[in-house]
């Protein structure tokens, strides 16, 4: 079985762990394929992607409530269906829980494998924004969805216990690590960046992903603004993009940079200091949470500023690479960033996250389970 079609509900714009996946398996010998939704965003109906067609279903969404989410997404998975309908493919790559559906559909009715890469558990993702009669039918239907899935691949080890706890036997994990030699830029790139954005002496600190309700922003712009020497880099599109697009009008030292293309991302990574993550503990998905942001700042030898939760905790107190903390306050921020004023502390948290990036938390490492589970489906 060397075909592959993966299924995606956003633009793939592209999407940087069904990007990296689909770059391995392709380099591996596979030819791979990627349906996904244009939801107005108005890229082009059919490109390539070193060497991955990309075809876009486009179908202007701007979705106010349930109701309205669940017609958009009903829409879609037919068009996906239609789609298939016209592929040889032998292997339906669903990312996550969304596109399930339309996997399994076509497994029933054309005996095709199907491979879920759950990057989320959908269902603790949506914690606290739906009524509780719609989020036990949402866990009902992805317990009984999943185990239908000839292999499942997850991010980190949590989730494999969770699948497995709904009966899941075939589960492999593949973080989201990245190749730390795209994360090497010369200092005259750097330096020249630097200039454009204003940077002067001030410790650098970078924030590019979501702006959705969980991600913590606010306190970090808040002790940044008050003190003269951070200068904070922030990218991403979201609910609180208006919080940032203020921060950034407000503080000569809050640069806002929109939605950040991710062959950007090492540039931004790697003229910080420090990369920040901050999430609400509260959200379902906290205790799995294993973010590219991390990842990102182990390749390019950063310090990192995390929660104390998930496997983002313990590979951050592990390997000494950064700072977790038990809450996201104005005040255990401010506290975090004097330590990284430190020289000494922010050196060692640098060279211990270059070294574990480059030994043990990479991309080879990770595309070898990757290409492992393909070869079991």
């Amino acid at each position: 079985m060397n075909k592959i079609t993966m299924l995606l509900t956003n633009a793939f714009m592209p999407d940087p762990r069904p990007l990296w996946e689909a770059r391995s398996l392709t380099k591996a010998g596979y030819s791979v394929k990627i349906i996904c939704w244009d939801r107005g965003e108005g890229l082009a109906e059919k490109e390539t992607v070193d060497g991955i067609l990309v075809q876009r279903i486009s179908f202007r969404a701007k979705p106010t409530g349930v109701i309205s989410k669940a017609f958009y997404l009903a829409i879609v998975w037919l068009r996906m269906l239609l789609c298939l309908a016209k592929e040889d493919a032998d292997i339906i790559w669903c990312h996550d829980f969304d596109t399930l559906p339309v996997g399994i559909v076509f497994k029933t009715f054309k005996r095709k494998k199907v491979l879920f890469d759950s990057h989320e558990i959908y269902s603790k993702m949506l914690y606290g924004d739906i009524a509780n009669p719609l989020k036990r039918f949402i866990e009902f239907l992805e317990k009984a969805l999943v185990k239908k899935a000839d292999h499942v691949i997850v991010t980190c080890r949590p989730m494999a216990e969770f699948y497995a706890s709904l009966g899941v036997r075939n589960i492999t994990v593949v973080g989201n690590f990245k190749d730390p030699f795209l994360f090497r830029i010369s200092q005259e790139l750097l330096e020249k960046e630097r200039g454009i954005l204003g940077v002067k002496s001030e410790l650098v600190i970078c924030y590019i992903a979501n702006l959705g309700r969980e991600r913590i922003i606010e306190p970090l712009i808040d002790v940044v603004k008050e003190d003269s020497g951070i200068f904070l880099i922030l990218g991403g599109d979201g609910y609180q993009r208006p919080l940032a697009e203020r921060a950034a009008r407000e503080c000569p030292r809050v640069k806002y940079l929109g939605y950040v293309h991710n062959d950007l991302v090492p540039l931004y990574t790697a003229l910080a200091d420090v990369i920040y993550y901050g999430y609400d503990k509260k959200s379902g998905m906290a205790e799995y949470c294993n973010p590219n942001k991390l990842f990102e700042a182990l390749a390019a030898g950063k310090a990192f500023i995390g929660g104390d939760f998930g496997e983002m905790g313990k590979i951050v107190k592990e390997e000494n690479c950064g700072l977790a903390l038990g809450e996201f306050s104005k005040e255990s921020i401010k506290k975090a960033i004097e330590t990284m004023k430190d020289k000494d502390r922010l050196l060692g948290f640098k060279e211990n996250a270059l070294r574990v990036g480059l030994e043990k938390y990479n991309w080879d490492k990770a595309q070898l389970n990757l290409l492992k589970a393909v070869s079991q489906v």
